[in-house]
């Protein structure tokens, strides 16, 4: 990450803050329109603060070294060439070492996010766990702090950790995790890829950054962290299942959600650097945008898979980049339709338009120009029920699920491609008479 940060400053992208109260963390994240450091932070000596850099398109596309308008394309290139991590003996993530009754959260200067949560929060750590079936997984988690060896965990929607936990849980046994804290964005953006299970997320970081990711092992487990990791927390998901609240936190969806019941985390050990940069991960842009791309990827490969050429995807912002999803495609008979039942099947999109290559979807009036010229709301209209659900979508009403039980709901896909027997003259957009015959620049008094 900081090989990242002094790039960023290279190129004039950096913003910096002297000197931070810990409780206005997230209010100079939330102003900030680019990555911001915060180089002092009050009560917390040693530390630096660093947050946003997943709060615009250009930035996301930045860390794949992408044009903004083909990070799907890009994500997929990469992907082609994953690299798996290489072990080292140590590396700068353990200058310092708390073990048991020093290992306390408090000397994290963990941020209070949002006015109505339920305490601070760890959100942007890198949670990384075992399996003895299916090896190394990578997610990104928030962790809501309750005392200084003990946070709460995220678990309520399906995800391989959740899926390693409940093999845990039947057999009565906690699942230790190591959470890694400030690694290099490509790592952050891997592990929020749905990777199918047993491929190791570092594996595709590797191919993200063209390099291994240089790991360590945890002090007190088997499970291997980033070694250039800023901070590093271990410790174990308790057998106790969703039995304790959690929450409310300010959701990626940009509302303010509600408590929820969930399993606990308590930490055993820290290492960090001797002079830690804390990263602060802010809601909703930064996750939002940390989802584009393995969002638009998947519903790429999807459209491909169905024998439909994909053009052009992209995710919603107000969408959040995970519910609603925009593609283009060179259309033959009937391919509207089929690339709109591929774009459904990918777990978090609950709303998809598909519309013709000559449309710009990156362009909000054009698409909405398509869905309103070439859709046939009797005829191109998709609804499928009974669609698995994330609780962060306020409408499923996830607050009065049993707990531990997951959301379902609805899905919609609008075909706004030209229909079959409509001429595509139909739809050729009107010109000025002379439009490039005179230019009003050099003609202005």
């Amino acid at each position: 990450m900081r090989k990242f940060i002094q790039e960023l400053d290279r190129k004039g992208q950096l913003k910096k803050v002297d000197r931070v109260n810990p409780r206005d963390i997230s209010s100079f994240l939330s102003q900030a329109k680019s990555p911001i450091l915060m180089q002092h932070v009050e009560g917390y000596e040693n530390f630096r603060i660093f947050g946003g850099v997943f709060t615009t398109r250009d930035m996301t596309a930045q860390v794949l070294n992408c044009d903004p308008r083909r990070m799907a394309q890009a994500f997929n290139e990469i992907m082609k060439q994953r690299w798996a991590p290489t072990i080292q003996e140590t590396g700068p993530v353990k200058e310092q070492i708390f073990l048991g009754d020093d290992a306390d959260l408090t000397r994290l200067p963990i941020p209070l996010m949002h006015c109505g949560d339920g305490g601070p929060y760890i959100t942007g750590g890198v949670v990384i766990a075992n399996d003895p079936d299916y090896g190394t997984n990578l997610g990104m988690y928030r962790l809501m702090y309750r005392k200084k060896n003990e946070t709460g965990i995220d678990l309520v929607y399906a995800s391989d950790l959740r899926f390693y936990y409940e093999r845990a849980l039947e057999q009565g046994k906690p699942l230790k995790i190591s959470v890694a804290i400030g690694v290099h964005p490509a790592l952050m953006m891997a592990s929020t890829y749905k990777a199918p299970l047993g491929v190791s997320e570092y594996d595709i970081a590797g191919g993200l950054l063209g390099e291994p990711v240089p790991v360590v092992k945890s002090e007190l487990s088997d499970i291997m962290v980033p070694a250039e990791a800023e901070i590093v927390l271990e410790g174990e998901i308790l057998p106790i299942g969703w039995t304790e609240q959690e929450g409310p936190f300010g959701e990626f969806a940009g509302y303010q959600g509600e408590s929820k019941w969930n399993p606990i985390v308590r930490f055993q050990a820290i290492t960090m650097r001797r002079d830690p940069i804390y990263y602060a991960l802010a809601m909703p842009w930064e996750n939002d945008y940390l989802l584009a791309a393995s969002t638009e990827a998947a519903c790429l490969n999807a459209i491909n898979h169905a024998g439909v050429k994909a053009c052009e995807v992209r995710s919603t912002i107000g969408g959040a980049c995970f519910w609603h999803i925009i593609a283009s495609i060179d259309k033959r008979a009937g391919e509207g339709r089929n690339a709109l039942m591929a774009m459904l099947t990918i777990g978090g999109v609950k709303f998809a338009v598909v519309t013709d290559s000559d449309v710009d979807i990156f362009d909000s009036d054009q698409v909405d120009r398509a869905m309103v010229f070439r859709t046939r709301p009797d005829k191109d209209i998709i609804i499928v029920n009974g669609a698995r659900a994330n609780h962060v979508d306020p409408s499923v009403a996830a607050w009065l699920l049993p707990k531990g039980a997951l959301p379902v709901t609805g899905k919609i896909g609008i075909d706004a491609t030209r229909p079959e027997n409509v001429p595509k003259e139909r739809y050729q957009l009107i010109r000025p008479y002379r439009e490039n015959i005179v230019n009003l620049e050099g003609n202005e008094s």
